[in-house]
């Protein structure tokens, strides 16, 4: 993926994303909270996030125990497959940190090599991103906090839909840098 892609298609995701956040504040509020503990999106969620991830161990190459890769593309299918079936709770939450943690790795990679000030503000955010990701990914609860952090008071959402789409828009800017 080129530079300029990944800044134009993350600037949009931001700019939608807190944008709804600004105009569409109850319905929002809903969605997050019916989200962490819904079973179809844990698992399409869930499913996306492990097809991604058993793609990277099928192209691990010998540096990177290559040689055990079907033995690991096994063992990963099979934890991914209990924790469908066993472990349903914020499931949803660790999917989600999953894509999160793969994408940035893409967008990681968008931005290697690239001009230092051309790639500042989405390297930034890809850094965020994975904090996020890890955060969420071992404490899947917090997500349900986050959201009772984030709709506990009139103007937080309304703020960091703003924060969100501002960011979005500078993201957005970086194309012509």
């Amino acid at each position: 993926m080129n530079l300029k892609i990944a800044e134009f298609l993350v600037g949009l995701v931001l700019i939608c994303c807190g944008s709804s956040l600004v105009f569409h504040t109850k319905s929002c509020e809903h969605l997050l909270r019916k989200f962490l503990r819904s079973e179809i999106a844990s698992t399409i969620i869930f499913s996306l996030g492990g097809i991604w991830f058993l793609g990277h161990v099928l192209t691990l190459g010998e540096s990177d125990f290559g040689e055990y890769k079907y033995l690991f593309f096994f063992f990963f299918l099979t934890v991914i497959s209990i924790a469908l079936v066993k472990i349903r709770d914020f499931l949803s939450v660790r999917g989600t940190a999953v894509l999160t943690l793969l994408t940035a790795n893409e967008l990681l990679k968008a931005a290697y090599m690239e001009p230092y000030a051309s790639r500042l503000i989405l390297v930034t955010l890809v850094y965020a991103m994975i904090i996020a990701g890890m955060i969420f990914g071992g404490w899947p609860y917090k997500g349900r906090d986050f959201v009772d952090f984030l709709f506990a008071h009139p103007t937080r959402p309304d703020l960091f839909g703003l924060l969100t789409t501002s960011y979005g828009i500078l993201t957005l800017t970086t194309i012509f840098w």
